[in-house]
């Protein structure tokens, strides 16, 4: 297996190499949150001749990244290459990111990382689905898992011996605190018992404001007129056959969930 595979939840830093040990602290606390941190310096830049190609670079890499940290300070703003940066960042609906201001992180630590836990949030993922769809939703999991997203899924978090209801109820309480909750419906969702209680529950924590929820529609022949319980929330709709399609959507869909 590709390294970059077996890490959960990639974050590009941007920022300037000047405040570089600073940014050691943002990069810290985000491994320490169980989340890797893209932070490098380019010596390339440095030669005029390299710059274009270094810029081209850059963007294809910001391209294939979707969460990010801008490291703002006195010496980032007058950086033409973290501005540059940051605008094309920008430029992508899709795309998940924090500002964090350096000149104060010193003495507003804890405001400024703060900054990081709504990133985090945003970007932790858990995924309630039938088993019985898995063979679409190991797609998106998979899409989503490149993008950068941490996720939970039963798959991979669940231990050989543990109870998987409780566990699993666990999980959805705790996500609802620490990230969004996105449920996967089709008709095979809505015929399992377990997953209708787990929709549930899901959707009271979001009526009451203690959970984001996404409902993402995967099955072309489930009428969401027909399920009142989803009308006071915002839904996306995909399916297998344009999957490909509507990947950049599906990403919109999920930076915009509140």
């Amino acid at each position: 297996m590709h390294w970059e595979k077996k890490a959960n939840g990639w974050v590009f830093i941007s920022h300037s190499s000047k405040d570089y040990e600073d940014v050691k602290i943002v990069r810290n606390y985000l491994e320490d949150n169980g989340f890797s941190a893209l932070m490098f310096y380019l010596k390339s830049l440095e030669n005029p001749k390299r710059r274009k190609l270094t810029q081209k670079l850059i963007n294809w890499e910001i391209e294939e990244r979707n969460i990010f940290v801008f490291c703002q300070s006195k010496f980032s703003k007058t950086s033409k290459w973290v501005q540059d940066e940051i605008a094309y960042v920008k430029s992508f609906p899709e795309k998940i990111y924090v500002e964090i201001d350096m000149d104060k992180l010193k003495y507003e630590k804890c405001t400024q990382l703060s900054k990081l836990d709504i990133l985090m949030q945003k970007s932790t993922l858990f995924l309630s689905y039938s088993s019985k769809d898995k063979y679409f939703i190991m797609k998106i999991y998979d899409y989503l898992k490149s993008e950068g997203f941490k996720i939970w899924m039963d798959n991979e978090s669940i231990k050989i011996g543990e109870n998987i209801v409780e566990k699993i109820n666990q999980a959805l309480i705790e996500s609802s605190k620490n990230g969004h909750i996105l449920l996967f419906i089709s008709k095979n969702y809505l015929e399992s018992s377990w997953c209708e209680k787990e929709m549930k529950i899901a959707l009271s924590l979001a009526i009451g404001k203690n959970a984001s929820v996404l409902p993402i529609i995967i099955d072309e022949y489930v009428d969401i007129s027909e399920l009142p319980i989803l009308n006071s929330i915002k839904s996306f709709r995909v399916n297998i056959e344009n999957f490909e399609d509507k990947k950049k959507e599906l990403l919109n869909a999920i930076s915009k969930i509140t």
